[in-house]
C-alpha cells in the first residue's frame, strides 16, 4: 500500500494472516524489509486510537479523519527514522497530537473550534466508522439523559485550553501513564499532574450546573 493524501485509511481493512499476530517493533522491521503489507497492520491496529484522539481535541468528524490520515502519512513517510526508544505507539500519539494542535490553532481562528459533538462518528478497529448507539438496556428517558450529559462533558472538555485538555484526553479517556504522557508531551511528570490537577478544576467549574 502506498499512503498518500488520497489515501482513506478507513478502508484498510485486511492484511495477510501470516502479520497480524505480529508485535509493532516486528512489523516495523517487516516494513523496512519492503513488505507493505505490514504497515497496512499498523494502520489497522492504531487507526482507531489515532482518530478518536484526533477527535477529541476537534470535536469534528472530518477534521479528525484528515489528521489522523496525514498522520500516517508521516509515518510512512520517516518510518526509518524511527529508533524503538519509545513504543511506536508513544511516537504516534506524539504525531497526531502535533497535527491535532495545528488544526485546532486553524479552526479557532475560523471560529470553529467551538463546534464539539459526541454526535460525530468513532472509528473502529475494522475501518468502519459509526455514531454512537442508545443503550438498549436503557429506558427512553434515562438514554436522553446520558446522551446529554455526555454532551455537557463533551462541552466542557471543549471550553478548557488545549494545554490542559491533552492531559484529560490522555490521562483520562486513553488511560496512558504519566510516564507515557510524559514521553509523548516531553515535559514532566510533576508538570502533567499540575496541568491535570488545574484541568480538573477548570472541567468542575464548566459542570458545575449540570453537577
Amino acid at each position: 500500500m502506498t499512503v498518500s493524501k488520497e489515501t482513506n485509511i478507513e478502508k484498510v481493512v485486511q492484511v495477510p494472516e501470516r502479520v497480524s499476530s505480529c508485535t509493532d517493533g516486528e512489523l516495523i522491521r517487516l516494513f523496512l524489509e519492503g513488505r507493505e503489507e505490514a504497515f497496512n497492520r499498523l494502520v489497522l491496529t492504531h487507526q482507531q486510537k489515532a482518530y478518536n484522539i484526533a477527535f477529541r481535541f476537534l470535536g469534528n468528524h472530518e477534521d479528525a479523519k484528515e489528521v489522523a490520515q496525514d498522520a500516517f502519512v508521516r509515518v510512512y513517510r520517516n518510518l526509518h527514522k524511527f529508533r524503538g526508544h519509545s513504543s511506536f505507539q508513544t511516537w504516534l500519539y506524539k504525531i497526531v497530537l502535533n497535527l491535532a494542535r495545528n488544526r485546532y490553532r486553524k479552526m479557532k481562528r475560523r471560529g470553529e473550534d467551538k463546534n464539539v459533538s459526541l454526535d460525530n462518528p468513532l472509528m473502529h478497529e475494522d475501518g468502519e466508522s459509526s455514531r454512537e448507539v442508545a443503550d438498549e438496556r436503557l429506558s427512553p428517558e434515562r438514554d436522553m439523559m446520558s446522551k446529554e450529559i455526555r454532551r455537557h462533558i463533551q462541552d466542557a472538555l471543549g471550553r478548557i485550553c488545549l494545554e490542559h485538555r491533552q492531559v484529560v484526553v490522555l490521562r483520562h479517556i486513553e488511560g496512558l501513564s504519566y510516564t507515557e504522557m510524559s514521553e509523548i508531551l516531553g515535559c514532566a511528570e510533576g508538570t502533567i499532574k499540575s496541568r491535570l490537577h488545574r484541568a480538573r478544576q477548570e472541567l468542575r467549574e464548566h459542570l458545575r450546573e449540570l453537577l
